[in-house]
């Protein structure tokens, strides 16, 4: 996670070129002189930039001011700056989700004002919230976008093509196929850059142009010039960049040659202790916790995994944290107190023109109206904050309607196409028999004893399709709207034994045994019908499963609790593929059959056991409540 994201925070301090704390007096003076609004939220705007790498609160309060003077003056530019803020906020909270969302609105505002250098900026944001997202393809496209409009951009404009061409670097410096247009990226940026003398992109420059260093076997004068770097950027008021520079010397092993671990990570975390930055104080914890595990030092090693739990303790971090408006709630809050301390302002003055104005219930009536308007506007926003709140669960009942729709289409759908696998795998082979037999009877060549018995057949068989059809009209029904499940008191033995006489041929066929280990008199609470439907299927699985001559044992057991019926099959084949043959229903009839006995005994509250019991031996059975 750290590789991608110190290209984001490349991304996120390169928004504008004002990044160094000194300025904040320069541009403090500059807004004081601002007559117009549109000047005054540009440089508002470079305030909460400037806030980016100073304290993550203020950028995110100046921010939401930028936001808010934009809307009520219709300043379009404005807005798509404040929103370009968030979303580099978000970001550097780690919420890429958050950030992409406010990326992709600046851009369309953008897209509409023409603005070719803003437009590239922001996609070439929206393609590193992508790569951290692992959305790789969506990253590449807003990324190649971005290098193509910034490589077309006037001088004085192309600030950003810079920043792209450092994360081109980024990306693509170990490769060693790109070698030759990593160099050449390094050159260009350098070139671009030099025409902005307070852009960040130089330190990035400067420190991978250090890895021909490292490759011609010196390193430790690489390592010197990255602790140069970093303190460079802590002059310059840019504690970001500095951890940046430290996460440089991660890379370094790589290419041969080995830093002092212990230090640099000691150093970049302190950094993110200073910033605030809950992602990166935990990344360097990581890597310090593990080092100090591996050197068997207890006390540090105590040390910060006490600082790893309170970290990953924080509110953003719980499950159900992403659930949470907490832009809303902050600016409640906010407003909470600039009310607060409006009415005690409001109250000092009273109390003052009280002691010194014989004018003190003209005042006071002034006051209440003036507290009667806050409640006022205190009430409509409550009301607007309910209103979209309704909306919110209004939109969430209409995405629940729609997978309870989705959900009853796909089970119509397996429903249908239970049925017709049923009808073909029931019906086909007694209906293709009693065409054969019609076509001996048309052939008259038949004698009196021969047509006795193929009549005795014929028989036989319709005796057959009209149990399967009874069969599957009772299934029929049990699917269908209506049905209550209302168990009764049955004896299992004989439920067990009444499954196995329409099993009767195909077990004479196999000349198989069948051993009961039921205790007489145990009972079972079932519907009868649907229990021996699921006893009827799962025989003839274990029939036709079972090696000829073998021994079907139907074994069952109770507690307090529930009742377990299974039946042991020796198939003298490998019970996983046995087993695997009974994953598609669709090409299997036997897998058929064991979906529908499960629809039957989820009806019956229970649920369905198939499993191997060492090389060669399958089980089949049920648990019922």
């Amino acid at each position: 996670m750290r590789k991608r994201y110190i290209a984001t925070i490349c991304c996120l301090l390169s928004l504008k070129m004002v990044a160094q704390s000194p300025q904040l007096p320069e541009l403090q003076h500059d807004l004081a002189r601002q007559r117009d609004s549109a000047g005054y939220i540009s440089v508002l705007g470079k305030i909460a930039t400037l806030y980016i790498v100073i304290d993550l609160d203020s950028c995110f309060y100046y921010a939401l001011k930028v936001r808010d003077m934009a809307i009520r003056q219709h300043n379009a530019r404005g807005l798509a700056d404040a929103d370009d803020i968030l979303s580099s906020y978000y970001a550097l909270k780690t919420d890429f989700d958050v950030a992409s969302v406010y990326a992709y609105r600046a851009l369309k505002v953008h897209e509409q004002l023409g603005d070719s250098a803003r437009m590239a900026k922001t996609m070439g944001n929206i393609y590193l919230y992508y790569y951290n997202m692992g959305r790789a393809a969506d990253a590449n496209t807003y990324f190649y976008k971005a290098f193509h409009l910034a490589g077309r951009l006037p001088r004085g404009q192309d600030s950003v093509y810079g920043f792209l061409l450092i994360n081109y670097v980024m990306r693509f410096y170990k490769d060693s196929t790109h070698a030759d247009s990593v160099h050449w990226a390094l050159k260009t940026a350098r070139k671009v850059v030099s025409r902005y003398p307070r852009s960040k992109i130089i330190f990035y420059v400067d420190a991978y142009e250090l890895n021909d260093l490292i490759l011609k076997g010196e390193g430790r004068k690489a390592e010197a010039a990255i602790y140069q770097l970093a303190d460079k950027a802590m002059r310059s008021g840019m504690p970001y960049v500095a951890m940046d520079m430290y996460g440089r010397l991660d890379d370094f092993p790589r290419m041969g040659y080995h830093a002092d671990t212990a230090k640099y990570q000691e150093k970049a975390y302190q950094l993110g202790v200073q910033t605030g930055s809950i992602a990166i104080n935990l990344y360097w914890l990581a890597r310090l916790y593990d080092f100090y595990s591996r050197k068997n030092d207890a006390a540090r090693v105590a040390q910060y995994s006490q600082e790893i739990m309170r970290l990953a303790g924080e509110p953003r971090y719980q499950p159900n944290a992403g659930s949470y408006d907490y832009i809303a709630f902050f600016r409640k809050e906010k407003t909470l107190q600039s009310l607060v301390r409006q009415n005690r302002i409001q109250q000092l003055i009273l109390d003052k023109e009280e002691a010194e104005s014989i004018n003190r219930k003209l005042l006071i009536i002034g006051m209440l109206i003036v507290f009667i308007l806050l409640m006022v506007l205190m009430w409509e926003r409550y009301w607007h904050y309910q209103r979209l709140k309704q909306q919110d669960e209004a939109l969430l009942q209409g995405y629940r309607e729609m997978e309870h729709i989705h959900l009853t289409l796909k089970e119509n759908e397996a429903f249908k196409n239970k049925l017709i696998s049923l009808l073909a795998r029931d019906f086909k082979g007694p209906l293709v028999h009693l065409t054969e037999v019609a076509a001996r009877f048309r052939s008259g060549t038949l004698s009196k004893a021969e047509m006795t018995a193929w009549l005795k057949q014929i028989s036989t068989t319709s005796v057959g399709i009209l149990d399967l059809f009874d069969n599957i009209l009772k299934w029929l029904r049990l699917q269908l709207q209506g049905y209550t499940y209302q168990p009764v008191s049955g004896t299992l033995l004989s439920l067990v034994k009444s499954a196995t006489g329409p099993l009767e041929a195909e077990i004479a066929q196999k000349q198989l045994k069948i051993a009961y280990y039921i205790p007489e008199g145990m009972q079972v609470l079932a519907d009868e019908e649907l229990l021996k439907l699921v006893n009827i299927q799962l025989l003839q699985i274990a029939v036709t499963v079972a090696m000829v001559g073998s021994t079907l044992m139907i074994a069952a057991g109770e507690n307090p609790e529930q009742v377990e019926v299974r039946i042991l099959a020796e198939t003298g084949k490998d019970a996983r593929f046995v087993l695997a043959g009974l994953e598609n229903w669709q090409d299997n009839g036997l897998a058929l059959g064991l979906v529908i006995s499960r629809d039957l005994m989820k009806m019956m509250h229970g649920h369905i056991i198939t499993e191997g019991q060492g090389q060669t031996r399958l089980a089949f059975g049920y648990i019922l409540p």
